[in-house]
């Protein structure tokens, strides 16, 4: 059969695949409940087959961007409504499932002590499978053939994304066994481009608490005040605001799979209403760094640097005598999510207003933690490159550009998009 043929098929699974991929949100979190966690969610490695290179091509150069894995929430603010649940406990006014939860969130909280913002064993795990599938599918990448010998690693100042760096090189040392060298950088310049200072990107940081606010009236709090409390009513007079309390809650308990200890403590929310959690935080993180209508321009200041770093390390490692094997980035999602938005692959070719993302988005499938964009670049002897994408793993296409074969587009067009989204 024609290679015509079989592109057209690997394309047909990859768009089945988005088929898929756009699950229902309750269903998504009917399958798996630990998914309410929108962005905090811990990485699911979804395998699927390779589309294989057209004949003569191979594998040359990598260029790769990971935000750090599964982590400890940043800060002590996170668990800020445990005062209130010590009052409503030595009041007398949980009920037997508001003790349990309150005894889960007093462990998570405890696990967390000399730990905020840092990677936790699972995120470990995490890089460090993400890199012993990347040597498994393509280990040529490792071997040092053609004099491609170094493979260079970039990181942000912050310990979660350093830690990820090593788990996951660690992995691709020990396989590629002295056939290639490794070397390793962070400072305050790489920070600048691979994510940014928050502060200076206040317009999506006031937008984005609009729309997660806007949320907050959904929430049956009569229904989660009836679960935790024995009296709602005097629990409602110590707690006050009742919605943004069940918020700080659904918070705390969104970051215990990433912990050790890893109480369900999700298994507490009804699940409308955990539904209702992720929407708010799925909504709010589209809106302050995804394809949002809204604020989409603002984003894209983000994604330009790193962009721009992608076609300018991909150019030194394609140019003759290069001896670079890959470019390894570890950042965060503040980083990454604006970077596939800019580049519009499948599953973010399209801009949607924030307070609809719910309906078109879903963040625990597009930036768990640990997500990662792998650029895998091919030559043949005439010296042509191609390159094939894949994000979190998996084959995903640019619907903005023709395809040579497949997944497989030219380096030369891909290239020239990539330069016009700086403008």
């Amino acid at each position: 059969m024609s290679r015509l043929f079989y592109g057209s098929i690997a394309i047909l699974l990859i768009l089945f695949s988005q088929v898929i991929y756009a699950q229902s949100y309750t269903d998504m979190i009917r399958e798996n409940h630990d998914r309410a966690a929108a962005n905090y969610h811990y990485y699911e490695f979804f395998d699927s087959e390779l589309t294989p290179a057209p004949k003569g091509y191979r594998p040359v150069y990598i260029s790769h961007y990971s935000r750090h894995g599964s982590r400890y929430h940043t800060k002590a603010s996170f668990f800020r409504s445990m005062d209130v649940l010590k009052v409503c406990d030595s009041l007398g006014l949980l009920s037997d499932a508001g003790k349990k939860f309150y005894a889960d969130a007093q462990a998570v909280m405890a696990e967390h002590q000399g730990m905020y913002g840092m990677l936790s064993a699972r995120g470990a795990e995490e890089l460090r499978g993400v890199g012993a599938r990347l040597y498994e599918r393509f280990p040529e990448l490792f071997s040092g053939k053609g004099g491609r010998k170094l493979v260079r690693n970039y990181s942000t100042t912050v310990q979660r994304s350093i830690l990820s760096m090593i788990n996951m090189m660690t992995v691709l040392a020990g396989k590629a066994d002295g056939k290639v060298d490794f070397s390793y950088v962070t400072g305050k310049k790489y920070f600048d481009y691979l994510c940014h200072e928050m502060d200076n990107y206040l317009p999506m940081g006031t937008f984005d608490n609009e729309v997660e606010d806007s949320v907050l009236p959904e929430i049956d709090t009569e229904l989660m005040f009836g679960i935790l409390f024995n009296d709602p009513d005097a629990a409602a007079a110590v707690i006050g605001k009742k919605a943004e309390f069940i918020r700080s809650l659904y918070k705390m308990a969104a970051i215990s799979p990433n912990t050790d200890c890893r109480p369900d403590m999700f298994a507490y929310f009804p699940e409308e209403e955990l539904v209702k959690c992720w929407i708010m935080r799925n909504n709010y993180f589209y809106a302050g760094f995804g394809n949002s209508t809204e604020m989409f321009g603002e984003v894209k200041k983000v994604s330009r640097p790193i962009i721009n770093d992608f076609i300018a390390k991909a150019d030194e490692a394609l140019s003759e005598g290069s001896n670079v094997a890959g470019d390894f980035r570890f950042g965060h999602d503040t980083g990454l999510l604006p970077l596939i938005g800019h580049l519009g692959i499948s599953g973010m070719e399209e801009c949607h207003s924030a307070f609809e993302a719910h309906k078109y988005w879903d963040s625990s499938r597009m930036i768990p933690m640990a997500s990662n964009i792998q650029m895998v670049f091919y030559s043949n002897r005439k010296g042509d490159v191609i390159v094939k994408l894949l994000y979190n793993e998996n084959e995903v296409l640019v619907p903005a550009l023709k395809a040579v074969q497949g997944p497989y587009y030219s380096w030369n067009d891909l290239r020239s998009y990539m330069v016009s989204l700086l403008d």
